[in-house]
């Protein structure tokens, strides 16, 4: 497949500003777009915006790559439009958010409901507090953390509250793990080793359930592998892009 257009589809509590660095990089020779998720009125809500972009821009082929909230809309395009979408790159992927007794690859529920409940409270102390999970302990400890945040999570649109709260309720319902297997096209899933919001096991039930995904994970990274090991994220994504592009 000849690799020309990619779509970024950011994560909850950002925008598309936070591929600024990685969008640099690919637009060096791919046309790259990104856009803005809108507020969710129903669980196709940021599906429907990625395919409103995909006509608009009247793209007949491109590579989608989601980011966190990102990978399960990136997940459910490729399904409704699997001759349009040629590849998936989902990075700090899952196929559901929220964990249970039959799948440990998510988070428990409770702590979501929480965050619901806190952006009344106080929208800026939950929103850094959640920013704050991002990141490994190395990470915390070298400072990247910090950077990333200011730099890059604070800088971002402000998610108002019912929009936030929109979201994680996106999160808390969608399931796509029964769908996965009729996902088809290569897939490229990047994670970090110590992601606390998307757990790795995520991530390997994602590639036993697709046909042609393939794991890269890296040690001591947290959930933002792109902006806290973008030498060995760009290495690989390219690597990626490169052979699938041919």
């Amino acid at each position: 497949m000849a690799v020309q257009n990619i779509l970024l589809i950011h994560g909850w509590a950002s925008d598309k500003s936070i591929w600024q660095e990685t969008e640099n990089y690919l637009a060096q020779r791919y046309r790259v777009y990104t856009l803005n998720l809108p507020s969710m009125k129903h669980k196709y809500s940021y599906r429907d915006t990625v395919f409103e972009l995909i006509k608009e821009k009247g793209l007949e082929q491109v590579i989608l790559a989601g980011w966190s909230l990102g990978t399960l809309v990136a997940i459910q395009a490729a399904l409704k439009l699997p001759q349009i979408v040629q590849g998936l790159i989902l990075i700090s992927g899952t196929g559901k958010f929220v964990s249970d007794t039959q799948y440990p690859g998510g988070i428990p529920a409770l702590p979501i409901i929480r965050m619901k409940k806190r952006l009344h409270k106080n929208a800026g102390q939950t929103f850094q507090d959640f920013y704050k999970l991002m990141f490994s302990d190395r990470e915390k400890t070298e400072g990247l953390a910090e950077q990333v945040i200011t730099s890059y999570l604070e800088r971002g649109r402000t998610w108002d509250i019912s929009e936030a709260q929109a979201g994680l309720d996106f999160l808390l319902e969608v399931d796509l793990r029964s769908e996965l297997k009729d996902t088809t096209c290569p897939t490229l899933l990047l994670h970090g080793e110590q992601d606390e919001i998307c757990p790795l096991s995520g991530a390997v039930f994602i590639q036993q359930q697709m046909p042609c995904a393939r794991l890269v994970s890296y040690p001591g990274t947290g959930h933002i592998p792109f902006l806290t090991n973008p030498k060995d994220f760009l290495r690989d994504l390219e690597g990626w892009l490169t052979v699938y592009g041919k």
